[in-house]
């Protein structure tokens, strides 16, 4: 019986080792994890709207998303589509963008790490600031629908563009107040179950559906 020339033979040896390396390498879809959480927007025990959060991890990048839509009436009818999106490196906040369309005027947010601090370009309905906060931070409002902080952590206002402090009141409650409003953040085996949000319209709760 003729043997395999030695030539041929390393050839169909390397074909196989790379044919091997490729079936069992895992793929960019199996190595980025995805989570996604809903919630209902409630005001006086009426539902007004719905929010969903999601996070895609892969490797030391993750991104949040939280998309919210709500409508009610407050001296005529207020219609809000809300978007915050916020990008992480190696544990640290490197982008943030927040954006809300409303029928009474569109508003955006843009926070940027430059490497020494953030660069801040927020603007909200009757608010604007752009004065640069120290970092790096590793809190802001999308990473608290998938985390649960000790209550020590500096938290970065995506909409706002400033600093504040988590501050732990009791066992899975949290508060956070950015310019004068304080939201309360409620968590149940490390799950986000409920925000509780001052807001200068009005006050309202977000609460987990799933």
């Amino acid at each position: 019986m003729n043997s395999m020339n030695p030539t041929r033979s390393l050839f169909f040896k390397t074909i196989c080792l790379l044919f091997f390396h490729v079936c069992m390498a895992p793929s960019a879809e199996a190595q980025t994890q995805k989570e996604t959480a809903t919630y209902e927007i409630v005001v006086l025990g009426l539902k007004i709207g719905n929010l969903t959060a999601q996070k895609l991890a892969a490797g030391d990048s993750v991104r949040y998303t939280v998309d919210s839509n709500v409508k009610f009436w407050f001296f005529g009818d207020v219609d809000l589509q809300f978007l915050t999106r916020s990008h992480f490196k190696g544990g640290k906040i490197i982008k943030t963008f927040s954006e809300s369309k409303t029928n009474r005027g569109n508003f955006d947010s843009k926070i940027n790490w430059t490497g020494t601090q953030y660069q801040v370009d927020a603007k909200s309905y009757k608010y604007a600031n752009r004065t640069p906060v120290k970092g790096p931070l590793s809190w802001c409002s999308t990473k608290l629908f998938f985390h649960e902080p000790i209550g020590q952590e500096l938290f970065l206002a995506e909409v706002y563009g400033v600093a504040a402090p988590i501050k732990k009141i009791s066992t899975g409650v949290y508060e956070i107040e950015v310019e004068g409003n304080t939201n309360q953040y409620h968590y149940k085996a490390g799950k986000l179950e409920k925000i509780v949000v001052e807001s200068p319209i009005k006050d309202y709760q977000v609460r987990r559906v799933k």
